[in-house]
């Protein structure tokens, strides 16, 4: 099966093609959100040509950061995906709007191709009551749409998937207990049961949660009102501070990536890092605790190379307080980027 991978974003979009599951193109539009979705689709469909690509076994798959309850999972793009992307729009107008042009133009460009959604949030719809409940009327949060989401679910399924595989091979037939780490520009730690998710770092926005590159993470909010009201910055320009000059950059002084920060030897960074690290330790003990105990881990996400970093200094803690299974220690890397993972879905679904 031939699969074209689509991923928008907020300037640029990204694709890969895939021919039976070998990549064979990839690249970004960039000036996507000013040119249209249809222009840029129109690119992309001459490349994927060029390759040979398109055929009448080609689908397309196309990425979705937030599909809310609506998309428990992956959906064919279709009437019935319109009307319930138009019913999540005012939870999140931006994104919602751009995913639904795209969707439309991909109808128009690959008119003979069948089209899947498929949504970051899908993983997290069936979290327990318990941890995607905030603690505030039940009227208001149903009003508002508030509960907690996890914005990494495509890399933690498909990375317990294999970790889960894993434990089966050494003979286990319960469900694996797992702590999925997806080292992305922001970072997202899972509890995950077998199939299931149980935590996730990661809130109602992707604010919440660990310090990413440029997000602040979880912080007090009476600081968010502080930046809008006495530093004079309003709700617009502390939105814009905390979530795109915080975090690893605003420690750093500059614009960081998430593995230079855990490979160098600067002082600035070393600064920085042992402030993520020690949210990642939170994080991991809260997930272990929900758990009760790890019997695997498993890294994801493009920087999931930097995994040892990160394990040298959370594991040794779960090990001390007991929560480490006996073959947890051996942590898994899950090296396929999301547009592998993406292309995947067309077979799994």
């Amino acid at each position: 099966m031939n699969t074209l991978v689509l991923i928008p974003g907020r300037k640029s979009l990204r694709y890969a093609g895939f021919i039976a599951g070998r990549e064979t193109c990839t690249g970004t539009i960039r000036g996507f959100r000013w040119q249209g979705a249809r222009a840029a689709l129109d690119e992309v469909r001459t490349i994927a040509q060029a390759v040979g690509l398109l055929d009448d076994a080609t689908s397309v798959v196309v990425h979705g950061l937030f599909g809310g309850e609506e998309f428990p999972g992956p959906a064919a793009v279709n009437g019935d995906a319109f009307v319930r992307l138009d019913r999540i729009a005012r939870q999140s107008p931006l994104h919602v709007a751009g995913l639904t042009e795209t969707a439309h133009a991909v109808q128009e460009i690959f008119p003979r191709a069948p089209a899947r959604l498929a949504f970051e949030t899908s993983f997290f719809v069936d979290l327990p009551a318990r941890e995607r409940t905030y603690a505030m009327s039940p009227e208001l949060a149903q009003k508002l749409a508030l509960r907690r989401w996890g914005y990494h679910g495509l890399f933690h399924e498909a990375a317990s998937l294999e970790a889960g595989r894993g434990w089966r091979k050494r003979g286990f037939d319960q469900p694996a207990r797992i702590l999925s780490i997806c080292l992305e520009a922001q970072p997202e730690i899972a509890a995950v049961l077998g199939r299931r998710p149980i935590t996730v770092t990661s809130g109602a926005t992707p604010l919440e949660g660990l310090p990413g590159e440029t997000n602040s993470g979880e912080i007090d909010p009476a600081v968010a009102l502080a930046l809008a009201g006495e530093a004079g910055l309003g709700p617009e320009g502390a939105n814009a501070l905390l979530v795109g000059g915080s975090g690893l950059s605003g420690l750093v002084g500059h614009r960081v990536r998430l593995d230079h920060v855990l490979a160098s030897k600067r002082s600035d960074c070393v600064r920085a890092r042992d402030v993520l690290l020690y949210r990642m330790l939170l994080a991991s003990g809260t997930a272990a605790a929900a758990l009760g105990g790890v019997d695997a881990v498993v890294f994801s996400g493009r920087y999931a190379s930097c995994s040892a970093v990160v394990a040298q200094h959370v594991l040794p803690h779960l090990d001390r307080a007991g929560a480490l299974g006996p073959h947890a220690s051996e942590w898994t890397i899950f090296a396929k980027p999301l547009e592998a993972v993406l292309a995947d879905t067309t077979i799994a679904n």
